[in-house]
């Protein structure tokens, strides 16, 4: 029993159509927390925040301590106190402790703000190198390391980022060889 030629030519394709679809297929990760501590930046800045950080657990712990001492001298005094000026008081510490709560809240999400301020640039300079590194080295896919759950350390693109990253690579007004510089307007 002989095969038509186009039951083979599908049959091929079928078969080995797959493995060479994977076989041009060109797969890295890089893992961006990790960068991020490891470039001058990324350490600058996390320095920095960490020193904001610093001095709003400061003023917080500040606030805290005062209330506590506060409820502490109430708990004291309470029975030696008329019942109208204990609820007084209760009511003060209520107050005081919801403006704690508030300014917790406030210096989160300031926390937050200056994060995504100070990372942000850093993110899109790598960004930038890691779409280099995937036109360059003809990648399909480079994904975060974040969205893993496994895969094998040489596919690990990282320190290729950092090295680059630390040498220059892709800063804005950068000019490199995979992006020319940009005509400078005529006056």
């Amino acid at each position: 029993m002989s095969r038509s030629p186009l039951k083979t030519l599908l049959l091929i394709t079928l078969v080995a159509g797959p493995a060479l679809a994977r076989a041009e297929q060109k797969l890295g990760y890089v893992d961006l927390q990790r960068a991020l501590g490891e470039t001058e930046d990324g350490r600058k800045a996390k320095a920095n925040l960490k020193k904001v950080f610093d001095q709003k657990q400061k003023e917080l712990d500040e606030q805290q301590a005062a209330l506590k001492k506060d409820i502490e001298d109430l708990d004291k005094k309470r029975t030696l106190l008329p019942a109208d000026k204990v609820r007084e008081k209760e009511a003060e510490l209520q107050s005081r402790m919801q403006k704690v709560q508030q300014t917790y809240l406030r210096h989160q999400q300031d926390l937050s703000t200056k994060e995504q301020e100070a990372t942000g640039k850093i993110f899109e300079r790598m960004n930038r190198i890691i779409t280099k590194m995937a036109a360059s080295e003809n990648f399909t896919m480079i994904l975060d390391k974040s969205a893993l759950v496994f895969a094998k350390p040489h596919l690990d693109l990282t320190n290729d980022l950092i090295r680059r990253y630390n040498a220059g690579e892709g800063a804005e007004g950068g000019a490199t060889a995979a992006t020319p510089p940009k005509p400078q307007p005529k006056k």
